[in-house]
């Protein structure tokens, strides 16, 4: 699924897509990633395994994380 950011907090600990989904990073560490995220960048989410990665798809960088849904 593609998507856009619709909001991101300062610490980059909870991102809101266009779709309404909220997420944040699985690994507190991927944060330094996603503090430098913003709307309306593009997000690529993706489910292998039961796990599920979300990609920045405007970012030039490696920003791909592992991420768990909050609602």
């Amino acid at each position: 699924m593609e998507t856009n950011i619709t909001e991101i907090t300062e610490d980059g600990l909870k991102i809101t897509l266009m779709d309404g989904s909220t997420w944040q990073p699985s690994n507190v560490g991927d944060c330094t990633k996603t503090v430098i995220w913003y709307p309306p960048q593009r997000i690529k989410i993706e489910k292998k395994n039961g796990e599920y990665t979300m990609t920045n798809l405007n970012a030039y960088a490696d920003n791909k994380i592992k991420v768990s849904r909050i609602n």
